[in-house]
């Protein structure tokens, strides 16, 4: 080979350099006018075929895009978009908008867009040809989101929503846009009932958790990760008194808490979602305290039962999660079998009962435990070494009328009462005194 023909090879490649370049440079396809194009897409063949764009072939594809399958390239790649980058409008929604109508509509009617889609940059999620996935995206959710949305944070608790475990986004949040912030698919619970439907029904009932009707689920849970079963965003511990403040201070000033309240154990007795009952109550209060109080029980048994007993409600005198009084009560009330008449040392007992019970030494309506006119109630309570209510009743139920107590404690023995009601009065025969007797229309004189 002679040095001038190899001379003519090196330099005829020279001068083919910078057009190979440009058939395989990015740009290759920007033509510069609707002529050059047109001219470049008359021929006769395939625009797929082996010898031009077989990479955008989709016939393996799962997902294939309707005008890529029909070769109907033309659909997207115009003359009259030339000379933008491969004959496409440079708002790519225009084009999509022309068979997606009713995406067009959602994203012009909701406050919320996609940043892509705002940009006309449908093809940063959809490769317009085919894909293995539905609706043609490149990528699976959790991946193309991550691209520009940083996600760790919402993978950074031990429990994982399932959705975004799965790396389905899509499942919760608009792609495209939506009328709800973080174009969520829908509002509050609404959003969250769409998979978890058995909490469906509870949703009809009287008493909804107010969190739940206002904003949705996520006032209490993460919709992403938590540090706990339920994704809780507070401790179990915590978590209601982070809406229910006064609750903690009150607590705080109690001296004798319930211990499910202090221990914000709150849904050993409320539900955190609905009820039937007032105050998100799992189940009648009666109910719910013999769940822990099983000994108590019993009194249901009883032929003869306090009033609040009878009613089932227990927190008439019991405040549910705490007190200063003994045994969680609501006001005062002398546990001793003896103690001195005060005033305010019986608020409890008055709240149903009149105070002229035990402060009227003679009547004839104040009460039916009366010798004659005279009220034995007072005679019994109201002195210096006075009998408190329960040295005789039974404050929950008994098997004797009028709540008489079969025996009562004093010291370390229980002394008998034995008590036989009669239509005007009655008599009793205790272990601490002799047989007395009463009766309200004839007086009876009792030997001492």
């Amino acid at each position: 080979m002679s040095k001038v023909y190899l001379l003519r090879i090196i330099l005829l490649t020279l001068l083919m350099i910078p057009v190979i370049l440009h058939f395989f440079s990015e740009s290759a396809f920007s033509f510069t006018s609707a002529d050059e194009y047109l001219t470049h897409a008359g021929g006769s063949g395939s625009c797929t075929s082996p010898q031009c764009h077989i990479q955008f072939e989709t016939g393996e594809k799962a997902f294939r895009h309707e005008p890529a399958v029909a070769g109907e390239c033309n659909v997207c790649h115009t003359a009259k978009a030339y000379p933008n980058k491969y004959g496409l409008e440079p708002n790519q929604s225009i084009i999509c908008s022309g068979c997606h109508k009713s995406i067009e509509h959602e994203i012009k009617s909701s406050r919320f867009v996609h940043g892509p889609i705002k940009n006309g940059d449908c093809t940063s999620c959809h490769d317009p040809h085919g894909s293995d996935r539905k609706f043609f995206l490149k990528a699976s959710y959790s991946k193309m989101c991550s691209l520009c949305h940083s996600l760790k944070g919402l993978y950074a608790g031990e429990f994982i929503h399932k959705p975004v475990e799965d790396g389905n986004c899509g499942l919760c949040h608009d792609p495209h846009a939506s009328n709800f912030k973080s174009r969520l698919t829908d509002t509050g619970a609404n959003l969250c009932l769409t998979c978890h439907e058995d909490m469906v029904a509870g949703m009809t009932r009287d008493y909804i958790h107010a969190p739940l009707i206002k904003s949705g689920c996520t006032d209490c849970h993460d919709p992403h990760s938590g540090g706990n079963k339920l994704r809780l965003k507070s401790p179990v511990d915590q978590i209601c008194f982070t809406c229910h403040e006064e609750k903690k201070n009150e607590l705080n000033q109690y001296t004798r808490k319930h211990k499910p309240a202090s221990e914000g154990q709150c849904i050993t007795c409320h539900s955190p979602h609905y009820s039937e009952i007032k105050y998100l109550l799992l189940d009648e209060i009666d109910t719910l305290c013999y769940n822990c109080h099983k000994e108590n029980i019993v009194w249901k048994e009883r032929r003869f039962q306090h009033g609040p007993v009878a009613q089932g409600n227990c927190t008439a005198c019991h405040n549910p999660h705490g007190s200063d009084n003994a045994f969680i009560l609501r006001l005062s009330f002398p546990h001793k079998f003896y103690t001195p008449y005060e005033k305010g040392k019986y608020n409890l007992c008055f709240l149903c009962h009149k105070e002229a019970l035990v402060t009227t030494e003679k009547t004839r309506t104040a009460t039916s435990f009366r010798n004659g006119d005279i009220n034995l109630h007072r005679l019994h309570v109201n002195q210096q070494k006075g009998r408190t209510c329960r040295a005789c009743h039974d404050i929950h139920a008994s098997d004797q009328e009028d709540h008489l107590r079969e025996e009562f404690p004093f010291g370390s023995v229980n002394i008998p009462i034995y008590y036989f009601k009669t239509e005007t009065g009655g008599r009793c025969i205790p272990g601490c005194h002799k047989e007395r007797g009463y009766d309200r229309v004839n007086k009876v004189e009792n030997r001492n």
